[in-house]
């Protein structure tokens, strides 16, 4: 067996892997937030009081984080071949199971345990993998990488010395684009909440309007294009932290990241710190509060936002021992 088919074999196992141990992951952090307890093959084991599902939200976003880190840092040293193969066998299979999941849920043909919505056994694992959105993010994110892949390394010493502020502009930029960032981490959190209120609406059979209120009643449906929209702002969201910013001075990167993970996670510890002592939720009929309250609870539970900020996070260390290539450094 060729290196190459090798390679392309454990992206397909890894694939395989991360779908299903997000579906696991996610299954229990539901049962949590729901007051259940749910065994391996997804049948109720006890009733708990709900809790915020900090360890299992908090596994998900590290497994996830970790398999971008593979993608990328961890395969950078291997032939160009072997990171395609890779690649390539990690979003094959990961689309494939994404798919499956949406066509069985659309036919019906994983049947849920009574009282508890989660098919079992793998059948749940995988309808709930396919559906998270810290799943859709890596996909896309791998995606990308292959695209990157594709194109021919084309070094440059394009700096931030060319067009280097005066030093005097430097603490004013810096603090200009630490704005930036936290703008843009307030603005992904609600909207992803605002997203995220769609899907579990869809999901219901109910339709909202922006101010989470139930409009009208249809079937529950697949909610294609919001979960959709979630990854591609996510992944929108994580290219302007990273690849966007990579030729400006050091400087600006870290206060763009600083500002954004700064503000995320005040808002997440905000909506964690403020869930108990707001009281029963006052959605109509399906659980979700209204307005920006509703948006900064739903956004803070999504899967997607903390593995946008660990991403954030683990470029600061990437920016910290990058080389020193311009003065700011």
């Amino acid at each position: 067996m060729k290196k190459s088919e090798a390679w392309g074999i454990c992206g397909i196992v890894a694939g395989a892997v991360f779908v299903l141990v997000a579906g696991v992951l996610t299954i229990q952090a539901s049962g949590l937030a729901a007051g259940a307890q749910y065994d391996l093959n997804n049948s109720l084991a006890s009733i708990i009081t709900p809790r915020v599902p900090y360890l299992m939200m908090g596994a998900l976003a590290v497994l996830s984080a970790a398999v971008v880190f593979t993608l990328t840092v961890a395969m950078r040293n291997r032939s160009a071949v072997s990171r395609m193969a890779f690649t390539s066998g990690f979003s094959a299979a990961t689309l494939l199971l994404i798919i499956a999941s949406f066509a069985f849920a659309a036919t019906g043909m994983t049947p849920e345990t009574p009282m508890i919505g989660v098919a079992p056994g793998w059948q749940g694992w995988l309808n709930r993998g396919g559906s998270s959105s810290a799943v859709h993010l890596v996909l896309l994110l791998s995606v990308g990488l292959l695209w990157l892949h594709s194109k021919s390394p084309k070094p440059t010493h394009r700096d931030a010395t060319a067009s280097m502020p005066r030093p005097i502009n430097i603490p004013l930029r810096s603090a200009a684009w630490g704005i930036y960032g936290m703008l843009l981490g307030v603005v992904f959190v609600f909207i992803i909440g605002m997203l995220s209120a769609q899907v579990v609406a869809r999901k219901l059979g109910a339709i909202l309007d922006l101010n989470n209120m139930v409009t009208a009643v249809s079937s529950a449906t697949v909610p294609f294009l919001p979960m959709i929209a979630i990854a591609v702002l996510s992944t929108i969201v994580t290219f302007l932290l990273t690849v966007a910013a990579k030729n400006r001075l050091r400087r600006f990167r870290v206060a763009l990241v600083v500002g954004f993970s700064s503000a995320t996670v005040l808002l997440l510890s905000a909506s964690f710190l403020l869930g108990p002592l707001r009281g029963p939720k006052v959605g109509a009929s399906i659980g979700i509060e209204p307005g920006w309250v509703g948006w900064l609870a739903e956004g803070s539970i999504n899967s997607a936002v903390p593995v946008v900020l660990l991403i954030a996070v683990g470029s600061l260390w990437w920016y910290s021992n990058s080389a020193k290539t311009t003065p700011d450094h």
